[in-house]
């Protein structure tokens, strides 16, 4: 078969079926789809039910049960035997169904990560999901799409990619519509756009020859195959936290054998006590309970227009201490209009009631790529220019068909204008627009002439209006396609200026205050003018006090990277900088320890999303490119939708840690309440299957309740900064030294008074309510760091997970077949109004101590 880059894209077209103005039919799209299937790429195949099941076998905790189960039956205790077994059944079925809908969760929520393409079907452009283009389907690309599938140009305008992806070459790749030699390699395939790669300039049509794993990436992908998915971050860290556990329970498991040899203890008993106390060490269900939570965050965020593409992210997003924002569409509305107008010989008026001569009405119309049709598309800036002249009743159509357009040379952050050639009849006009700092420097005017234009500038800037100039000259007709824009933009006469101004959203202003109240800084990074800057700036509240003023591009150019790292802490306004510059501060943040989130839409912006600790790329505006650098997409563009996703990952972190603190001050309580109770010669207060019990009963599902904690409207206000490396800050580490220590002096104390007072299966009786209690009830306080039970919202989720155990104990109690198993007895209403009273001792004592810690 001839190569698809060596036929004519006139005989590509006929051979593929299709053609470039209609594209498929609807025939043709379900032919299509029967015979290619998806455009997608085969990843790891999800894991199946029997893989989940194996994966809750393989922990320690079921080993530790298992050998239990073997001895004990060895030694002829079947009834235990089989008690341990089903303890083991329980867990594993718990793990299983928890894991089974955070894997679920996670495989929706990248689903809804598919990038978008545009294709022209049925002579209409579509906009589809990437997984439904076909073979035969014309491609519409421009600056910042993403490439779906391998494609043919088949028209082309300036356009050329990045291919770094596929072939390593760093620079842009200037891409023909011509055919080529058919052993021309992939790499100088000039003619092809390959899927994963991204439109660095320009736009074009292509005709769709492979998709999925058909496509030359997907070639590279059969060769690797699937990358496993690896932990996160968080993950990695609490497997650690039960590694160092299940140290300090060898050496107490080691001690209390000791002093069980010394008592003269059988080695069953020694035995079971020592395995019993292994399991209590162990929090299995950690790692599974965070993914959930993780999880769960996600989709709060998404529900708040927030996509976040990787769950680990929300780890980071949660100790963001600087946000770095544009401004345009983030904090303002994005919806720019003309406010005044300039001339050298009006000066600034009204732009609702200019009259000014025809070349600027001109320049404004021709010198735009805006369209005004279907509720408007394009530059905001440009879209506001057609209004302008919509409104004063120019009619810009026939002005636009009236002028045939030669040749563009496109805006670029490095020129800041933009440049078009009209045909004239007997003569070319350039017209020419951009930033009046790179335009008039192109202008012929005199000393006088600049003074009074930059008067102007100086006072439509300081009402923070967006200043572009407008120029131009005139040539004779010759051939202007190949040349470079350095030749034609020069020599302009000046026409006028255009003041813009772009309001800021209301609800920008409150979620900057409330930034600013929880520690996180907020930068303001834009192109438009310094004292633009400033003053919008001003508007929003985002400068601080005893804070720079504006830095620029340039300033920021001629500082060391130590000078930088000393400045960027204390300036909130950067203009007139690049995506360039983005990257370096970035840089000079995070050498100095900040967790930046950096906003970004543009092709430029993908290596200052990538180099950020969160990327964010917008939803509506951003291009495709920048949305897959990022770690997080905005679906509606609003700076306040970053605010709350910060204090989404800000909560969950503090649900996490919370949840840690429940877990291991319970765990720290039952393995000091054991090694108590041998250490004082009294019998063992709890035999093993008592202690497997409460493991499973009140770690499961308190901690799944307090890790799903909703978010308070205020957290960010109340809540601290969380540390990303660790959650063992001294506050913890007291808080759980001091409850562990309390419930188990609580616990011990019940127990020896028990002994004295009544018969030793009594005694244990109460002993074990008691420790279910003091475990369950311990969560309330692990709700919140700062607020107490009675301050927080009612949750009936973490109500049910108390009350659910506490009816599983009673159930326990007065179920013959359990009291033999347990060997416990029932209990009275009087003991358990007596032990339900004692039990809240721990947790009005630490309620007791927000209040003091929060007043002092």
């Amino acid at each position: 078969m001839i190569p698809y880059w060596s036929e004519t894209t006139a005989e590509l077209l006929e051979r593929m079926g299709t053609s470039q103005s209609n594209g498929l039919s609807d025939i043709q799209i379900k032919s299509a789809q029967k015979i290619h299937g998806k455009n997608i790429l085969k990843e790891q195949p999800r894991t199946t039910r029997w893989k989940l099941v194996l994966r809750q076998l393989n922990n320690p905790m079921v080993y530790t049960l298992s050998t239990a189960a073997v001895i004990a039956g060895a030694l002829g205790e079947f009834l235990d035997a089989l008690a341990i077994l089903l303890i083991v059944i329980l867990n594993v079925l718990i793990g299983f169904f928890q894991e089974s809908k955070a894997e679920a969760s996670i495989h929706a929520l990248k689903q809804l990560t598919v990038p978008k393409a545009r294709v022209k079907r049925l002579g209409k452009v579509q906009t589809v999901s990437s997984e439904d283009v076909l073979p035969g389907d014309i491609l519409q690309l421009e600056a910042g799409d993403y490439v779906v599938a391998d494609a043919r140009v088949i028209k082309s305008y300036q356009l050329s990619t990045d291919e770094a992806i596929l072939t390593g070459e760093s620079l842009p790749v200037e891409k023909i519509s011509a055919a080529i030699d058919k052993d021309t390699e992939i790499a100088n395939r000039k003619n092809m756009l390959f899927a994963g790669t991204a439109i660095s300039s320009g736009s074009a049509s292509a005709l769709v020859t492979s998709i999925g794993m058909n496509t030359e990436i997907g070639n590279i992908a059969t060769l690797l195959g699937s990358a496993k998915e690896s932990m996160t971050p968080l993950q990695l860290r609490l497997i650690k936290v039960s590694h160092k556990l299940l140290l300090i329970a060898g050496l107490l498991i080691g001690l209390v054998a000791a002093i069980g040899v010394l008592n003269g203890d059988s080695f069953f008993n020694i035995l079971m006590s020592s395995i019993g106390l292994a399991v209590a060490a162990i929090p299995e269900g950690l790692p599974t309970i965070v993914t959930l939570a993780l999880t769960l965050a996600v989709r709060r965020m998404t529900q708040r227009k927030a996509l976040v593409r990787n769950i680990s992210s929300v780890e980071t997003l949660g100790s963001t201490d600087f946000i770095c924002t544009d401004k345009t569409g983030t904090l303002t509305t994005g919806k720019m209009s003309v406010r005044e107008v300039f001339s050298i010989t009006n000066g600034i008026q009204e732009a609702s009631h200019y009259s000014l001569n025809p070349l600027f009405s001109e320049a404004l119309i021709l010198c735009n790529n805006a369209s005004l049709d279907h509720g408007g598309s394009g530059d905001a800036t440009e879209l506001a220019l057609l209004e302008l002249e919509a409104s004063r009743g120019i009619d810009f159509i026939t002005i636009k068909q009236n002028n045939i357009r030669l040749h563009e040379w496109s805006f670029d952050s490095d020129r800041k204008r933009m440049s078009v050639a009209i045909d004239k009849g007997d003569k070319i006009r350039i017209l020419c627009k951009g930033a009046p700092e790179t335009l008039l420097s192109l202008c012929c005017l005199n000393s006088e002439q600049r003074l009074i234009i930059h008067n102007a500038i100086n006072e439509l800037s300081g009402k923070g209006r967006r200043v572009l100039a407008f120029a131009y000259r005139e040539q004779s007709k010759t051939d202007i396609s190949s040349k470079d824009f350095a030749a034609v933009e020069r020599d302009f006469n000046f026409i006028g200026i255009a003041a813009l101004a772009d309001p800021p959203k209301e609800e920008t202003i409150s979620s900057i205050k409330k930034c600013k109240a929880s520690g996180i800084k907020v930068v303001m990074i834009t192109g438009d003018h310094p004292i633009t800057a400033k003053a919008i700036a001003d508007e929003l509240g985002i400068p601080e006090k005893d804070f720079d003023q504006v830095m620029t591009g340039q300033e920021l150019n001629s500082l060391s990277l130590e000078n930088l790292k000393k400045r960027v802490e204390t300036t909130s306004v950067y203009a007139r900088v690049s995506p360039e510059h983005k990257l370096k501060i970035i840089e000079a943040l995070q050498a100095n320890g900040h967790v930046v989130s950096m906003t970004g839409d543009g092709v430029n912006d993908a290596p200052a999303l990538k180099k950020a600790s969160i990327g964010i790329a917008m939803g509506k505006a951003g291009t495709e490119v920048a949305r897959q650098a990022s770690a997080m997409v905005l679906t509606d563009d609003n700076f306040s939708t970053i605010v709350s996703a910060v204090e989404e990952g800000r909560a969950i972190f503090g649900n996490i840690k919370r949840t840690i603190q429940y877990l291991l001050s319970t765990n720290l309580a039952e393995m000091l309440v054991m090694l108590g109770s041998v250490a004082l010669g009294l019998p063992v207060l709890l035999a093993p299957l008592s202690l497997l019990w409460i493991n499973l009963v009140t770690d499961g599902f308190p901690s799944l309740a307090l890790a799903a904690e909703p978010v308070s409207k205020d957290y960010l206000l109340t809540s601290h900064q969380p540390s990303p490396k660790s959650f063992f800050d001294k506050l913890f580490m007291r808080e759980l030294y001091f409850v562990a220590g309390l419930m188990t002096i609580i616990e011990l104390s019940v127990y020896f008074y028990a002994l004295k007072t009544q018969d030793v299966i009594s005694a244990k009786s109460i002993a074990f309510t008691l420790l279910v209690y003091l475990c369950l009830f311990r969560s309330f306080s692990c709700r919140s760091e700062q607020k107490t039970f009675f301050e927080l919202p009612f949750n009936y989720w973490h109500l049910g997970s108390v009350i659910l155990p506490i009816i599983l104990q009673y159930s326990l109690q007065y179920t013959a077949t359990f009291q033999r198993l347990f060997a416990v007895r029932p209990l009275s209403i009087q003991e358990c109004i007596i032990l339900f009273f004692i039990s809240i001792v721990p947790v009005t004592l630490v309620e007791l101590i927000k209040i003091w810690r929060r007043k002092k």
